[in-house]
């Protein structure tokens, strides 16, 4: 079987994140949905009196980002404008741009989160400036960086200008900052303000990535577990988690300094870039795929199982055809909201010889091309080996699928190498992806 380009593991359950599928449905950038991907989470004024980020805070943050951006935007030929909209509960940012009024909208819902500390919200106005300034790559067809751009920007930008001139030692030292992230930004930077800098917008950043978990239901993520998965092109909206986050920690470790213009066509302008030979603080492959001369990363290949008949495998009871994945015990499941996780189980035990399965989504809207049989469908959606006779895995269609539809999703016992099929495909279940 061919690998899956791009997929996630977890323990014994399989995470399809938003970083590692391009998307042909509707986009999600923090021009059209926020900061985060579309949620209904709403904290109210009242409901959150004892928030980290009081009202008066929210407004000195945003100050400090104006005070930077608003002549910088100025000279672009833009007139920088900050929605506060401190009543408003909605847990999210936005950034747009009508004639020459730049928009960035900042919602007191997400400051009032208690993921969200005042150096995380921080960093949510550096990345909606960053859709603005972060330069390539872009949103194709729009003015906006994209969202790992504007994240990367946030942190090797952003962040060092609005705090260029505050007491970061004495801040840095309250953070609980772990000692690997210390060792790396003292590895980067050799006055302690800049490694001061370097560490608040790592533990910034793990603040957001944090919310950006927990409002996705995605696994836990940590400085010392990057996202190991390479896109075959660069992905333009909303990263996973652990991607996120190991794109706000690159731009701080990041040596080039904040001073250096980026460039708007040009993404190797301005940072920390393969192609140009850096070795650390480039943008990660989880999102960013590296384009031009010079170096560049090598990806670690995912497995490559290729299930072929065993004729000595004894028929089971059901002719060989593996039981279908289930969701909450049904085989077709109906999903309006994007961001749902749908969890499907399989039971492939009764196989002889049987220590995993290839499970696969059908292209939407398109059955099976060969049901029932050996061979992995040709115009599949999603595709990946799991370990496990019986065990479960999970999809965030918004994430994962290309775009609205009616999905089959089929399994395939494998033997321990994860290479030879001991049954044949099941009969699918069913996922409608309708609004």
């Amino acid at each position: 079987m061919k690998p899956f380009k791009s997929i996630a593991f977890v323990g014994v359950l399989a995470g399809l994140f938003v970083a590692l599928l391009p998307s042909a449905g509707a986009s999600e950038t923090c021009t059209e949905s926020g900061f985060f991907p579309p949620n209904k989470l709403n904290l109210s004024v009242h409901a959150m009196r004892d928030a980290n980020i009081t009202e008066a805070v929210f407004n000195q943050i945003i100050d400090k980002v104006d005070r930077v951006y608003r002549p910088v935007i100025a000279q672009a030929g833009g007139n920088l404008v900050i929605d506060r909209s401190w009543n408003d509960g909605t847990v999210n940012a936005y950034a747009d741009r009508q004639g020459k009024n730049w928009i960035i909208k900042m919602f007191g819902g997400l400051a009032r989160h208690p993921t969200i500390t005042p150096d995380g919200f921080t960093l949510v106005v550096c990345h909606e400036t960053g859709h603005h300034l972060g330069g390539a790559p872009k949103i194709p067809g729009t003015w906006a960086s994209n969202e790992g751009e504007a994240d990367y920007f946030a942190n090797l930008k952003c962040l060092r200008n609005v705090w260029a001139n505050e007491n970061n030692v004495e801040i840095a030292k309250t953070l609980g900052v772990p000692a690997a992230v210390q060792r790396n930004c003292e590895m980067s930077f050799g006055d302690a303000n800049a490694i001061a800098i370097c560490e608040r917008g790592a533990m910034a950043g793990l603040s957001s990535a944090k919310l950006m978990r927990e409002l996705g239901g995605e696994p836990p993520i940590d400085f010392s577990t990057p996202d190991p998965h390479v896109v075959p092109g660069t992905y333009n909206e909303h990263p996973a988690a652990q991607c996120r986050l190991d794109t706000y920690y690159n731009g701080s470790i990041c040596q080039v300094a904040a001073s250096e213009p980026l460039s708007d066509a040009d993404p190797r302008v301005g940072v920390c870039a393969t192609e140009t030979g850096a070795t650390r603080g480039y943008r990660p492959l989880c999102w960013y795929k590296p384009n031009g001369p010079g170096p560049q990363p090598t990806p670690t290949p995912l497995p490559t199982p290729t299930p072929t008949p065993t004729p000595t495998t004894p028929p089971n009871p059901g002719g060989g055809i593996a039981r279908p994945p289930l969701s909450a015990g049904q085989s077709t499941v109906v999903v309006t909201n994007p961001n749902a996780r749908v969890e499907f189980a399989y039971d492939v035990s009764e196989f002889p010889g049987a220590a995993g399965v290839w499970f696969e989504f059908s292209a939407p809207n398109r059955p099976f091309v060969e049901p029932n049989g050996i061979t992995p469908d040709p115009y599949r959606t999603i595709g990946a080996a799991l370990r496990g006779p019986r065990s479960g895995f999970y999809v965030i269609p918004g994430r994962a699928l290309p775009g609205w539809g009616t999905y089959q999703i089929r399994v395939i016992p494998l033997d321990s190498t994860g290479k030879r099929a001991v049954g044949r495909f099941s009969n699918p279940s069913m996922l409608i992806f309708q609004r």
